[in-house]
């Protein structure tokens, strides 16, 4: 059964001094303290969060939502991500050190800093007056090297699962399931290949566990930006929260 795409939101508002030199490093340590395994960076996420904050210290607010509804994962799909999962948190001020006991302070951006789920995560900055908006997102990525190829023939998918569990490889383009052209039990690498004339549009890409259990990795679009899989490609400016 598939599981859906979610976003994990929340929001921390209270006036805090500067935002973190790097994020990144910081929210290691905290997981090495809490005896979580640490997250690596992602470039996207980066780039996705980069352009978050300048949205947010443009506009003067902090809000997860756009005014047209759009949400992180939204943002992430808009700039090409494929995880099904992303979580963030924002910070704004002049101070590091209190941005992040704020969210240390914070039992759900604690929760969701310190989630083992997380493989990736990613981080930007921007200026707002004397201080800064600070915006950090994560992901979960259970596909290693995943490569989407078109040619005149159609599309190639190729990667190879992480999860051992990995009984066997799934694709479904639309709603009909694509075989895998190749597949290596031993390493989970996998093949795909949709022909042209049979690219439905919108592709999920995911695993069949040794129990039967199918978790989605990847959901995507073919052509690229021919839509969002949550909904239109939006990247709006932030909305007051409720």
């Amino acid at each position: 059964m598939d599981r859906a795409p979610r976003v994990l939101l929340f929001l921390i508002l209270s006036v805090v001094p500067r935002a973190p030199a790097d994020p990144l490093a910081w929210v290691n340590d905290v997981r090495r303290s809490a005896r979580v395994h640490p997250v690596q960076e992602d470039l996207l996420l980066s780039r996705t969060a980069a352009l978050w904050a300048a949205r947010c210290a443009a506009a003067g607010i902090l809000s997860h939502r756009g005014y047209d509804g759009s949400t992180a994962l939204d943002r992430y799909r808009s700039l090409g991500g494929t995880e099904v999962r992303v979580g963030e948190i924002l910070g704004a001020g002049p101070d590091a050190a209190r941005v992040e006991k704020g969210w240390m302070a914070s039992p759900e951006h604690r929760r969701l800093a310190l989630s083992p789920a997380w493989t990736h995560a990613g981080w930007g900055s921007a200026e707002y007056g004397p201080s800064q908006v600070t915006v950090m997102m994560f992901t979960e990525k259970l596909v290693g090297r995943l490569l989407l190829a078109g040619s005149p023939e159609g599309l190639t998918v190729t990667g190879w699962f992480l999860p051992a569990d990995a009984e066997r490889g799934a694709l479904y383009n639309g709603l009909d399931q694509v075989m895998p052209s190749a597949w290596e039990p031993e390493s989970r690498v996998f093949r795909f290949q949709v022909p042209t004339g049979l690219i439905a549009g919108y592709l999920r890409l995911g695993y069949v566990s040794r129990e039967g259990r199918f978790t989605l990795t990847n959901t995507f679009t073919w052509p690229p930006g021919t839509e969002s899989p949550a909904g239109p490609a939006r990247f709006a400016p932030p909305a007051p929260s409720p």
